[in-house]
C-alpha cells in the first residue's frame, strides 16, 4: 500500500461493488423517469443539484480528513432508495470534480451515498413498523434520527478504512462523528419538515392518508 490509498485489488472490488449496486437500482430510476410529471423531474433535478452542490462545504483543505454533508437521507425520504442511489452517485461525481470525494468516486459513492441510503431505509421501516403514524413520528425518525445514524454509518466506515490503511486521521473522523450527527439530523430534519409541511407530494415516503389522518382500527 502506498500513502492512505486503497492498494488496487480493492479499488477493482469498490468499483464492481458500486457499478453492481446502480445496476441492480436502474429499474427503480427507469420506472420513476417513465411515470414522472414534468414538475417530478424538475424535484429530482433540483434536489440532485442541491445535494451536490453542498459538496463544495468540506475540509478537503485538511490532509487525510474529508467530512461534509450527506444529503442521503433526504435522497431517500424523497424518492426511494433506488433512484436515491443514483442521486448519491451523481453527488459523489461532483465530489470528484469539487476534489472532495473519499477514495475516488466508487469508494466515496458506497459509504457516502448507498451505506447512508441504506441505513435510512432499515431506520425507515423500523419507524413504520414499531412507531406511531404521525408527522412528528415522521420528521423525527424518519428524518432526524435517521440522518443521524446514516452519518454515523458513513463516518466509522471511514474511520475503519482509513485504520486499516494505517492513516493517522481515524481520530478526526471519530472526534468528529457526534458533531456530524447532530449538523445531519438538522439539515435533513428540517428540510424534510418544511417538506411535508408544504410539498408533501414530493416526498413518496410520505402519506398524508397514513401521517396525518390516520383511520382508527376497526
Amino acid at each position: 500500500m502506498s500513502g492512505n490509498a486503497l492498494p488496487l485489488w480493492l479499488q477493482a472490488v469498490v468499483w464492481t461493488a458500486a457499478i453492481a449496486v446502480l445496476l441492480r437500482q436502474a429499474g427503480a430510476l427507469r420506472t420513476h423517469i417513465r411515470a414522472a410529471t414534468p414538475d417530478t423531474l424538475r424535484v429530482l433535478l433540483v434536489a440532485a443539484l442541491a445535494l451536490a452542490a453542498m459538496r463544495w462545504f468540506n475540509t478537503a483543505a485538511l490532509q487525510g480528513v474529508m467530512l461534509h454533508f450527506l444529503g442521503a437521507t433526504i435522497a431517500t425520504l424523497l424518492f426511494g432508495t433506488g433512484v436515491a442511489c443514483w442521486v448519491m452517485a451523481a453527488v459523489s461525481l461532483s465530489g470528484v470534480l469539487l476534489g472532495a470525494a473519499w477514495q475516488g468516486w466508487a469508494a466515496d459513492f458506497l459509504v457516502t451515498g448507498a451505506l447512508p441510503v441504506a441505513v435510512t431505509a432499515v431506520a425507515s421501516r423500523a419507524a413504520l413498523r414499531w412507531a406511531p403514524r404521525n408527522i412528528v413520528v415522521y420528521v423525527m425518525l424518519n428524518a432526524f434520527a435517521a440522518a443521524a445514524l446514516a452519518m454515523a454509518a458513513s463516518m466509522l466506515a471511514k474511520a475503519t478504512v482509513t485504520a486499516w490503511l494505517g492513516g493517522r486521521t481515524v481520530e478526526a473522523y471519530l472526534t468528529a462523528t457526534p458533531l456530524l450527527m447532530f449538523a445531519e439530523a438538522f439539515f435533513s430534519g428540517t428540510a424534510m419538515a418544511l417538506i411535508v409541511v408544504y410539498r408533501p407530494h414530493w416526498c413518496t415516503s410520505f402519506d398524508d392518508r397514513a401521517y396525518l389522518w390516520p383511520q382508527a382500527p376497526m
